[in-house]
């Protein structure tokens, strides 16, 4: 898989490779997979198109992403496309509908479209799926479907709102895989330690969707290495008067310091909301209990 970075109408890819599937592609979740395997088994060689920023998140900084760009990438591997593109937005965000199909034809020899069926492109989003026929010819354009998991369309939007619920099992569901978060491990206030589950504070990408706050059962990637864990992002209301949030895991069998290492959160399932306890003794008790709880599912 070739990968093309900041593409913009001044480059050109040379290999001749028709097929193009174009989108967001927030997620990669099943919706997005089902268009990518459909363009797979239409056309063996074909490539990826997408933006280097999302234009939700280019109009509006405070949108929050399932992914980054390098999450993507990995997402995007197991389906074999020829070309990974990534268009400058900021280039393209006021090319007109037709000027955008240009860029397509002669920069990237596209012939073949395949694209969700609600797709927009252009200065004010002119541009669609009829706009891409009359363009393209309707024997080019190729959609599918809206995908549905237990009678709802599968989008990123529906995603993020069950993260933002706790509701991760049913955003793992919808994904097709298990939502996770990446981050770099940082030095925190030590309370955990002082009570006897030793916690990694994580440093997350701000742009990133945190799931709601709370405790989860988790897995850990580190160093190529699973570990089973539990994770609380919240206030820490016990033992904290603090008001930032914070992302910490306690990996169980585990006690090495790994301050600024990378690692990799998998949520598995909410446990409970954040709760202020009225002693330290009691959240001692209720964490042991939590732990116990994980370890017998």
């Amino acid at each position: 898989m070739r990968i093309y970075e900041n593409f913009t109408s001044e480059n050109y890819i040379d290999d001749d490779i028709p097929a193009v599937c174009i989108g967001g592609f927030d997620g990669v979740h099943l919706g997005h997979q089902e268009l990518l395997k459909f363009t797979k088994d239409s056309s063996n060689l074909f490539q990826i198109v997408t933006f280097d920023i999302l234009p939700k998140k280019y109009f509006n900084n405070e949108h929050k992403l399932l992914t980054t760009n390098n999450e993507k990438i990995e997402l995007f591997k197991k389906f074999e496309p020829s070309n990974l593109v990534f268009i400058n937005f900021e280039h393209v965000m006021k090319f007109s509908h037709k000027t955008f199909c240009e860029m397509l034809k002669n920069n990237m020899k596209a012939k073949n479209i395949y694209v969700g069926n609600d797709f927009k492109f252009g200065a004010n989003r002119q541009g669609d799926v009829d706009y891409l026929i009359k363009y393209f010819g309707e024997d080019s354009v190729h959609t599918i479907d809206d995908y549905e998991h237990k009678n709802e369309k599968i989008s990123s939007t529906l995603i993020r709102s069950f993260l933002s619920e706790g509701l991760v099992e049913l955003a793992n569901e919808a994904l097709g895989y298990e939502y996770s978060l990446t981050g770099t491990v940082i030095k925190g206030d030590q309370r955990g330690s002082q009570i006897g589950f030793p916690t990694a504070n994580l440093n997350i990408d701000k742009n990133i969707q945190i799931p709601k706050n709370g405790v989860y059962k988790v897995d850990v990637f580190l160093k190529e290495y699973l570990y089973k864990g539990i994770m609380n992002i919240g206030y820490k209301p016990t033992v904290s008067e603090g008001n930032k949030q914070s992302l910490e895991v306690h990996i169980f069998d585990f006690n090495e310091k790994i301050y600024d290492a990378d690692l990799t959160v998998h949520f598995k399932k909410f446990i409970r909301d954040e709760i202020k306890f009225s002693s330290i003794d009691e959240l001692i008790q209720q964490i042991s209990k939590d732990i116990e709880d994980i370890n017998k599912n």
